[in-house]
């Protein structure tokens, strides 16, 4: 099965349905879906064979994965906090690949020989174009991720679209959540967190608020103000949220799951989460 079902089935659920609040931007299912038709035309008019993306994400990220697939090339989003020089090394790497990166790191991409297109541009462009729906073999490779290289030079993840769709569907039931329901989304686009939320919360048909640079206050005017009911973090992001709601108490009713991953908590934090959270 093919990702690019995955926003087709949430089209036909829901189509009227906020999908994605990034920032100023709110779209649609079906805006999303119309926006990555455009996105793919440009895609596939350019010649290429991979899509790379470096940037914060946000709403860029589930465009650029479902552009992707209805062009039927692999997506990569790369991790922006590399120096020049590891990016270039990463691109090269990926064959005919078009760079799409936001406009703080167009410099860093710039000189790797590659097609590079600032975001803005890409979403001007797909606004434009007239939408182009392919369908790849599921068994074919949908996104590249590259692990961290900590211990050695990083390793290219092929995920083959039945990866990642039987991970959906095996998880998360079809338009399952309340309509209530919105998720607030802080990990980075090129985690495998940050493409498995943009995939299951869409198929849940769950709202997708993204918080792109990580700032408590922020976090915690987004949760109030969009009634997000989910969220996910680390555990250094969770320790400056119970610092900023120890400083400016607020209660945030609608908030009914927050679950934190990448290392341990101390037990004493939990507890005060729990503590300033009741609900």
């Amino acid at each position: 099965m093919s990702i690019a079902l995955l926003l087709e089935m949430a089209v036909s659920g829901d189509p009227d349905r906020v999908a994605v609040i990034d920032r100023d931007v709110r779209l649609t299912t079906t805006e999303l879906a119309r926006l990555a038709g455009g996105g793919a035309q440009v895609i596939a008019g350019s010649g290429v064979q991979h899509v790379a993306y470096v940037g914060l994400g946000g709403a860029m990220l589930p465009l650029l994965i479902f552009a992707s697939t209805h062009a039927t090339v692999p997506f990569t989003p790369l991790n922006y906090r590399l120096s020049a020089e590891g990016l270039h090394q990463l691109i090269e790497r990926l064959p005919s690949p078009l760079v799409i990166a936001d406009d703080e790191y167009v410099d860093a991409v710039a000189g790797t020989g590659k097609q590079v297109m600032r975001s803005s541009e890409f979403v001007e462009a797909a606004r434009a174009a007239e939408p182009l729906e392919g369908f790849a073999d599921p068994d074919s490779v949908g996104i590249v991720l590259f692990t961290s290289g900590t211990t050695s030079r990083p390793k290219a993840v092929e995920l083959t679209h039945n990866n990642l769709t039987s991970y959906v569907t095996g998880t998360v039931e079809f338009a399952d959540a309340d309509a209530e329901d919105a998720a607030l989304v802080c990990v980075p686009p090129y985690h495998i967190a940050g493409v498995g939320a943009a995939l299951s919360n869409l198929y849940a048909g769950r709202k997708i608020v993204y918080l792109s640079r990580f700032d408590p206050a922020e976090w915690v005017r987004l949760v109030a103000d969009e009634k997000v009911t989910t969220a996910t973090g680390v555990p250094t992001m969770l320790d400056r949220i119970v610092t900023e709601l120890e400083a400016l108490p607020r209660e945030l009713p609608s908030l009914r799951n927050l679950a934190y991953g990448g290392s341990k908590v101390g037990l004493p934090l939990v507890r005060k989460a729990l503590e300033l959270l009741p609900d």
